[in-house]
């Protein structure tokens, strides 16, 4: 069983930019552009290229874990994946994706460190959504998200419509 990492890229700067009136109801997001969004996971569980849409080689019992991020790592916004809603109704090719929360370490460079590898350890949660497949097929689903700028403050809820094609590996 292979384990594939899926790193989902908010351009969170340009979404707010666009939608300035975004939805502030969790339940009727605001639908966004698609090329606002990048998705990757690693070259060889690729099939075609990368974009909003992600085509995998994947085999039954693979794991996929999505993780979100945006193009200022967080800094300026930040992106919370909230609700996944899938036309695979009958969770025939995937398991309902779940949250996982765990505990993880990030080091941090020390200040003044400039061109020596020392550095210092800070302790976070991290998360990500995880599911399990279960056959090969075509799942055209929903992620839904909110937008923080970094004061915490909600900038809008959002989704678009990514699919996944799973390939037998």
């Amino acid at each position: 069983m292979a384990e594939l990492n899926v790193l989902i890229s908010f351009d969170a700067a340009t979404i707010v930019e666009q939608n300035p009136d975004a939805s502030r109801n969790p339940d009727a997001p605001t639908q966004v552009d698609g090329r606002l969004i990048y998705m990757t996971t690693r070259h060889d569980h690729i099939v075609g290229t990368s974009g909003a849409e992600l085509n995998l080689r994947a085999e039954p019992g693979d794991f996929i874990k999505w993780r979100e991020t945006t193009l200022s790592l967080g800094s300026e916004y930040k992106a919370l994946l909230y609700r996944y809603v899938s036309s695979d109704s009958q969770h025939r090719l995937i398991t309902t994706p779940e949250i996982e929360v765990v505990n993880g370490i990030y080091p941090l460079p020390k200040e003044g460190s400039e061109g020596r590898p020392d550095f210092e350890t800070q302790r976070y949660q991290d998360h990500y959504w995880r599911t399990t497949v279960k056959q090969p097929g075509k799942v055209v689903y929903h992620f839904y998200f909110q937008i923080l700028d970094r004061h915490r403050q909600l900038k809008g809820y959002f989704q678009w419509d990514p699919f996944i094609t799973i390939e037998d590996s």
